[in-house]
Formats: structure tokens, C-alpha cells, sequence
């Protein structure tokens, strides 16, 4: 794919230029990017942010430049970009764990290589070296318990009363597959005081689905349909400091969206249809006594249709 291509090209360009500072709107043009989406990319693909990537690979070939040669700290500190020593050995240190001197006396250090993406077709996901990057799931006559509220902030309330119906009623709550979504979305224009409605399911197996109910909870059909399925990555953080889930799916929905503009055979279907939200839980999440203290993890669903 030509935007792999231009990827690859661009972590070529920032090899190049380690040494000293690194232009990033110009990384971001090889790779036929604006900046903000080339940085969203990347930290997609690799959990990483740009800038963390470019000090790893400053600070690991500085470890190799003072282990095999007799070059002093403040000129590394010039060579890789740095105003002083002092900022210098502070990001060495925060890398090696050990202070320049020390990674020269001993002859250790940490190594972090160059990325390289490819992408291989694995099981009908689309990989970025070993790590998924998207799938494609198609949801297709299956049946859910589904738990569902219409007040403020009804996310909570459904997960809770879903959390609560599956450890008391199944033995492998862990390995259930579990998805959210809003019918009319998370911020409707004509609703007041942030009312909105949500809706839990549980995909059932098999024979589960057959009653209109099970061990009381209401049985229904999932949605149906293609999905092009992504990873969240959780690096949105609001004014307080804290995570924003909302923020981070956002973001993460963008670059799903943008992956399929890159597929080229499918196009968006909302259709009578909304995008997923698949939660992934721990079973501390289940078994605790504040389950909003532990963070689950998360993939977005968006809804899609070949060409």
C-alpha cells in the first residue's frame, strides 16, 4: 500500500536527521500528511507518540556512540539536538536508567531499533508487523442480553447492572464479548442536560439466544452488518488531567476512518446504523467493589460497506 510506503519513508527521513533537530512537518509531508494526522497515525500504529520514538532511537544510538568510541557527553548532547549536557544525561538517564558515565563504565544499555511497517493479511485483519492495526467483522443473525437506560450519564448505570447479571449468572463472564453504543449518540442536539440513551449488550452463543429472555435480562438481535474494527489508543487526557475516554475514541475513530479511505473498497454505512464500542473488561473489573477505578480497555466499530 502507497501509504505504508510513505510511512517507511518518513521514519527514513527521521534515521537521516537523529543527529540534531528534526523538522516534522517535513516528516509529516514525506509521508503525505498534515502533521496532526501523520502524528495520530503513528501513534496508532505503534503506541508510541512521534516524539517519544525520535528520543528512544536518539538516546539508544548515544548509549552505542559512548560504549565504542571516546566522544564526550557534551558533544553527544550537540550532536543529538540538545540545548546542554544537563537536558542531555536528564532524557539518558530517563531511558537507560543509568547516567552516561555509568553506561560507559559498564559497557550496558538499552536498545530501541527502527521501526519498519509492513502489513501482512492475517486471519482477514490487516497487521502492522505483529500488531493488529484493523479488522474487518461482520455481525450477521446473532442474538444479545441487552441492558439499557435513558438519563445522565446512563454508560455507567447499564455496565454496572450488566457487570452485576454476568458474575451472578455466568461462569465465563471473562471471555463474553461486550459492546455499547448510542442509539442517537453521546451529546443528541435536542436533548437536555446531557440525557441521552445507551445501550449494553452481551453477544450470546449458539442456543442462548432462543428465549426472549435469559436468567431475567432482555434478549434481543444484534445489529448487523460490516465493521472495520481498530484499536483505541487511550492518550487523551482532559484539563484535570485525567483520562478522556470520549477524547481518545475520537481520535482513534479518525484514524480508523482514515484506513479505510486507504482500503479504497468500502465506504461508510450508517444506514439505520451507529458505530460500536466494544469493551474489553478485566475480571478485577468484574469482582471489584469500585469497578469505575479500574480501567477497561477498548476497540471502535465503525460501520461499513464494500464498494
Amino acid at each position: 500500500m502507497e501509504w505504508l510506503s510513505k510511512m517507511n519513508d518518513a521514519i527514513n527521513y527521521i534515521e537521516s536527521n537523529l543527529e540534531g533537530k528534526i523538522d516534522y512537518r517535513e516528516v509529516a509531508r514525506i509521508a503525505c500528511s498534515s502533521l496532526t494526522r501523520f502524528q495520530r497515525m503513528f501513534t496508532f500504529m505503534t503506541d508510541i507518540s512521534i516524539s517519544d520514538y525520535v528520543r528512544f532511537r536518539k538516546m539508544s544510538l548515544a548509549a552505542e556512540k559512548l560504549k565504542n568510541t571516546g566522544i564526550k557527553v557534551v558533544d553527544l548532547a550537540a550532536k543529538y539536538g540538545y540545548e546542554s549536557p544537563e537536558a542531555f544525561t536528564r532524557a539518558f538517564l530517563a531511558f537507560h536508567g543509568m547516567p552516561p558515565t555509568v553506561v560507559r563504565k559498564l559497557g550496558i544499555s538499552k536498545t530501541y531499533q527502527q521501526i519498519s511497517f509492513q502489513i501482512s493479511i492475517n486471519g482477514g485483519n490487516m497487521m502492522t508487523g505483529s500488531k493488529p492495526l484493523v479488522r474487518i467483522e461482520e455481525l450477521n443473525n446473532l442474538r444479545a442480553v441487552f441492558f439499557q437506560a435513558n438519563c445522565k450519564n446512563p454508560e455507567t448505570l447499564v455496565w454496572n447492572c450488566m457487570r452485576e447479571w454476568a458474575t451472578k449468572n455466568l461462569s465465563d463472564y471473562e471471555a463474553r464479548k461486550y459492546i455499547g453504543y448510542a442509539p442517537f449518540g453521546h451529546h443528541p442536539e435536542d436533548s437536555e442536560e446531557d440525557v441521552h440513551e445507551y445501550v449494553a449488550m452481551m453477544l450470546l452463543h449458539g442456543e442462548e439466544g432462543a428465549e426472549e429472555t435469559m436468567f431475567g435480562a432482555k434478549v434481543a438481535n444484534a445489529p448487523k452488518g460490516l465493521f472495520l474494527v481498530g484499536d483505541v489508543v487511550l492518550n487523551e487526557f482532559n484539563n484535570e488531567g485525567t483520562l478522556d475516554i470520549g477524547e481518545s475514541m475520537k481520535k482513534s475513530s479518525q484514524t480508523i476512518y482514515e484506513c479505510m479511505l486507504d482500503m479504497g473498497n468500502y465506504d461508510l454505512n450508517f444506514d439505520g446504523r451507529t458505530y460500536l464500542e466494544e469493551h474489553i473488561f478485566s475480571k478485577d473489573w468484574f469482582l471489584a467493589d469500585h469497578p469505575e477505578e479500574i480501567q477497561a480497555e477498548y476497540r471502535f466499530w465503525l460501520p461499513i460497506r464494500q464498494k
